[in-house]
């Protein structure tokens, strides 16, 4: 088969995966030639499907893929829970999975904000 041909059935595959749900071995059964022709296993299959982003829009839960939008919110959450005030660094400890912020950042966003300061090493939350 060639790349092209390849091409052009991967393509109208993801397309395809897009607004419907096939297991893999569903989808190895279906285009074994293209498989074969791409020298994919069963299990090759089920990596190439499941590291599609389409494919992980359909299958994760919502909240898998979405951001604190608000980092502020975040921030006034964990000093709730915490008494109103918590070590800077124990708050940068603390932010979601894939939020980075440096303490400057930290500092500069409570000034910024009506509910938060930074009093010494601590940020607290302004009642």
């Amino acid at each position: 088969m060639y790349q092209e041909t390849q091409n052009s059935l991967l393509n109208q595959l993801i397309d395809q995966l897009k607004t419907s749900e096939k297991s893999a071995d569903d989808l190895f059964s279906e285009q074994q030639e293209l498989w074969h022709s791409l020298g994919f296993n069963q299990a090759q299959v089920a990596l190439w499907l499941a590291a599609l982003p389409a494919r992980h829009v359909l299958n994760e839960p919502k909240s898998a893929y979405q951001t604190t939008s608000n980092i502020t919110e975040h921030l006034a959450t964990l000093l709730r829970n915490s008494g109103g005030r918590m070590p800077l660094t124990q708050v940068l400890k603390k932010l979601p999975a894939g939020t980075t912020i440096t303490e400057q950042q930290l500092r500069k966003l409570a000034e910024q904000n009506q509910q938060m300061s930074v009093k010494g090493p601590f940020l607290v939350l302004d009642t």
